[in-house]
């Protein structure tokens, strides 16, 4: 099974509504939308306190720490018998369990209560009035990120989470919050005949405190009209099960624009794929991506240079001379000043983005047709940056206009929906090693010379760089995640 996030328009229903209930129900949603982050750092903030807290009780522990190393080093060295090495973590459990009693104690929890639902309490004590299954699966998800950042938090790679003011409402689907199925009077199949994608179904989401929404879908380029009707089960040509799992509500410019973060779970596509086929994918800039297999010789240029950096360039240029036109867009009305340049920002990073979408796409369809079970990507983590984190000079252009951790995002994304595995690889030398003997050779611009006389492709010139690389990712061992 997959999961897909679709964004669908919402629109509040205020029929039958009197201008009481109607400046009630709005009220609400502000309310929700303008105090949820607080429920949200609160709870934060206390299991960072907790883990504080536990930090310096093992910390002032002589004992614990020194039997802690000597552990270490007995099982290391091979020292000490079996019946020692037992004897040595009886005592460490002993330790530990004295501690917790100790961070028990100065955190306030009883024996009925866990760290997570004391600070579930601290949120409900603000006083938010905030429905309890919405805080219950804002606790989920603090809880969630507190786990995945935790190890960078203490190492420094990171600050704490921060939940700011308009963060998405999560809500679970049951009997009251549903979505309701209407079906259209057949006078009305005059004004949808000629639509692309033919609604035969008003949806209406029915939400707490009897507020009640339409699902707006546009022209539905995302085919979102039949994933919903799917879900309810109203697509007798589907027999797949599609499920919804915990949605939310997002609001933009108070209630005047609001969405339906709608989190669907849906089956495998099934396809016929070869397990000891392998897909490389070689991401650059001269080549957008360059795909080819481990064992066949089906390969592929993906993207044009010229096409994506001129179209960016181009956004760029405009960019920078609209920021010229403004200068420095100061005193009063300057966010209305800057409004352009914000334009110009998110039209390129909407451009890149569905040019992203067009590759990815591309990428798993070949390997569905070259029936490829697995995709290797370079682990380009901290590519172009020098120890201290900073980018280095000669990257800066590179790195500034190749977007390529969104677009392994993606091929990742895609490729779970296919059944597809997904491995990342070691990147050294993947350009200078010649893929069919394994000897290093010289890679110039966008042609790869081997320098094995024993190797097959010796003083060959028509060896294109991306495809050596992309083979070699494909073939290669050195799996890092």
């Amino acid at each position: 099974m997959t999961i897909i996030t679709r964004k669908i328009e919402l629109k509040h229903c205020k029929e039958n509504l009197s201008e009481e209930e109607r400046i009630s129900q709005k009220k609400l949603l502000l309310h929700i939308n303008d105090n949820l982050y607080r429920a949200a750092n609160n709870i934060s903030s206390k299991l960072y306190l907790d883990e504080h807290v536990s930090s310096l009780v093992r910390l002032k522990h002589k004992e614990y720490k020194d039997l802690v190393r000597d552990l270490a080093k007995a099982k290391k060295q091979k020292s000490h018998d079996e019946a020692s090495i037992a004897e040595m973590e009886a005592r460490l459990k002993g330790y530990e369990d004295e501690m917790t009693s100790q961070e028990r104690a100065i955190c306030k929890y009883t024996d009925e209560m866990s760290p997570l639902s004391l600070a579930y309490g601290f949120a409900t004590e603000l006083e938010l009035d905030i429905y309890a299954q919405i805080l219950t699966q804002i606790q989920s998800k603090v809880h969630k990120d507190f786990t995945n950042d935790n190890e960078d938090v203490r190492d420094g790679k990171r600050s704490i989470r921060t939940y700011k003011k308009g963060m998405p409402i999560p809500f679970p689907w049951n009997n009251a919050i549903r979505i309701e199925a209407i079906e259209k009077a057949k006078t009305e199949e005059k004004e949808v005949k000629n639509r692309r994608n033919r609604e035969d179904y008003d949806f209406y989401l029915n939400w707490y405190n009897g507020i009640r929404f339409r699902l707006h879908f546009g022209k539905d380029k995302s085919n979102n009209y039949q994933i919903v009707k799917r879900c309810l089960k109203l697509d007798e040509n589907c027999r797949d099960n599609y499920q919804l799992k915990t949605s939310s509500i997002k609001m933009e410019n108070g209630t005047k624009k609001m969405y339906l973060l709608l989190v669907v779970d849906i089956p495998q596509e099934k396809y016929k794929l070869n397990n000891n086929i392998v897909l490389g994918v070689d991401l650059g800039i001269n080549v957008p991506a360059y795909v080819a297999t481990n064992i066949t010789e089906d390969c592929k240029a993906i993207g044009n240079r010229e096409h994506f950096l001129n179209a960016r360039m181009a956004i760029s240029r405009r960019f920078h001379s609209l920021q010229r036109l403004q200068g420095t867009a100061e005193g009063r009305g300057r966010k209305k000043k800057l409004e352009p340049l914000e334009h110009m920002r998110e039209k390129e990073r909407n451009w890149v983005r569905t040019q992203n979408h067009l590759y990815s796409r591309d990428i798993v369809n070949f390997a569905i047709k070259v029936k490829a079970a697995t995709i290797h990507m370079e682990d380009l983590s901290g590519y172009g940056k020098d120890d201290e984190g900073n980018v280095e000079e000669d990257k800066k252009f590179l790195l500034g206009k190749w977007s390529y951790f969104e677009l392994q995002t993606m091929i990742k994304n895609k490729a779970q929906k296919a059944g597809i595995r997904v491995n990342m690889v070691k990147p050294a030398y993947t350009s200078q090693t010649c893929s069919w003997c394994g000897e290093r050779g010289i890679r110039d611009g966008l042609s790869f010379f081997c320098q094995n006389p024993e190797c097959k492709q010796y003083a060959k010139k028509d060896i294109h760089a991306d495809y050596n690389a992309a083979r070699n990712i494909a073939r290669s061992k050195d799996i890092v995640k």
